[in-house]
């Protein structure tokens, strides 16, 4: 969020900008605000430039003529006002109002007043697109063995494809799937440890050092380097606001964020199941998947908050047991499912679905097209490919660039900013 402070000298415009100042590191990346200070000279040829328009008391009554120039001329523009506390008292936020000022605070109110109406316009401009809003899919499964990290490797890989910055988050503390699979190692993760010991913050830039690119838009972040901070991310109710701050930075950085559980439950993984957009839950087609699902779903449906968010994927292990059909009439009497969370196509039973290990490719750009075509539709189904372009499926991309998509990206952390947004 880009803000523009105007005001009537640079001693003023200084003052206003403490506020600022005054906040939460964390509310500051979470909000992504950029600051410019202008004088009144300069404000008009710098609205383009802005999202919030900030008016300083010092302009006097002069800032309702400028909020008025600036409101036919950037009609979107969201604008704010401070003024002196007599002024207020006079009745200045009529007039101000009236020139289609959003907000007016006296100089004598508190920061967390300002910080409030930011938040409440950054929550509009996420509901019109006009900020970044990654879209966080949590995959998750009822029993092992299902495919869940194939499939979040794929989405990450059709992100890929689609141009779609993606964070794949390896939360399988214990075998590192995601990880090993992807070979994905390194010294990033003593980062994830230090956020979990205390030893660093969770902010911005140290998020970008704990990522590992593995493609031109695709970062892994691993789980802790150390099983004692594994465990205490996982396990100790600290890792409730761990992973909830991870997500809220990543949400700012990326397009999509992918979180590969490993079935893990615990204070973490529940944090990230209630924030999540998608809850992606992997099942097989077997009798054993089917009884394994009906008891998940007795907690998860409370630890999500029903069942709207909830999106069932059948990856079958034969393709020739149970059927999706027959599998939602198991579930429906007894968990009221409805036909939303059965909308995704089963994945095709695709005989490469267990090669693409440590090949540096995924099943998505190894598989049949039958099977590449099908989770470019769980992709768009999930949300996660909007106004994306691009696609192997549909011969867009060449088969050898599929061969090397997904290989690590060497040569230190300067190849982290091709797979991190820019500032």
């Amino acid at each position: 969020m880009k803000l523009l402070i105007v005001d009537a000298t640079t001693e003023a415009q200084a003052f206003c900008a403490k506020r600022i100042e005054a906040f939460n590191q964390s509310d500051i990346e979470m909000l992504d605000l950029k600051v410019k200070l202008v004088g009144e000279r300069e404000c008009v040829e710098r609205l383009h430039e802005a999202d919030v328009l900030v008016l300083g008391s010092g302009l006097g009554d002069r800032a309702t003529a400028l909020a008025r120039q600036a409101n036919s001329i950037s009609p979107w523009l969201h604008i704010v006002m401070f003024v002196t506390d007599e002024a207020y008292g006079g009745g200045a936020f009529r007039a101000a109002h009236s020139v289609g000022v959003r907000k007016v605070f006296t100089d004598s109110a508190s920061p967390l007043d300002f910080l409030q109406e930011l938040v409440a316009i950054h929550a509009e401009f996420r509901k019109e697109g006009r900020t970044r809003e990654g879209r966080v899919i949590a995959v998750t499964h009822a029993k092992g063995g299902v495919g869940a990290t194939t499939i979040a490797a794929a989405l990450a890989e059709v992100c890929s494809v689609f141009h779609r910055r993606t964070m794949l988050w390896d939360l399988d503390v214990e075998t590192r799937d995601l990880s090993r699979s992807l070979t994905v190692n390194g010294v990033e993760a003593k980062v994830v440890s230090a956020w979990v010991n205390g030893s660093r913050e969770i902010s911005r830039e140290s998020l970008k050092d704990a990522l590992i690119p593995i493609s031109s838009d695709v970062s892994v972040l691993m789980p802790p380097d150390r099983m004692a901070e594994s465990m205490d991310l996982v396990c100790h109710t600290d890792g409730m606001g761990i992973s909830q701050r991870i997500l809220e930075l990543s949400r700012v950085l990326f397009d999509v964020i992918i979180v590969d559980t490993g079935g893990r439950m615990g204070p973490a993984t529940g944090a990230i199941l209630r924030g999540a957009d998608v809850v992606l839950v992997v099942i097989d087609d077997t009798i054993l998947g089917l009884t394994a699902v009906d008891l998940y779903l007795t907690f998860v449906k409370t630890l999500v908050g029903g069942v709207d968010r909830i999106v069932f994927l059948v990856n079958p292990y034969s393709g020739a047991l149970l059927g999706v059909p027959q599998i939602a009439a198991e579930l429906e009497p007894a968990h009221n499912l409805g036909e939303a969370p059965w909308r995704l196509p089963p994945v095709p039973n695709d005989p490469k679905g267990a090669l693409w290990p440590g090949s540096g490719r995924t099943l998505y750009s190894m598989g049949q097209k039958s099977t590449r075509v099908v989770l470019e539709k769980i992709a768009r189904e999930l949300g996660i490919l909007e106004g994306s372009s691009g696609s192997y499926a549909n011969g867009a991309q060449s088969g050898s660039v599929a061969g090397g998509l997904f290989q690590r990206l060497f040569g230190g952390k300067k190849g982290a900013s091709e797979a991190v947004p820019k500032e």
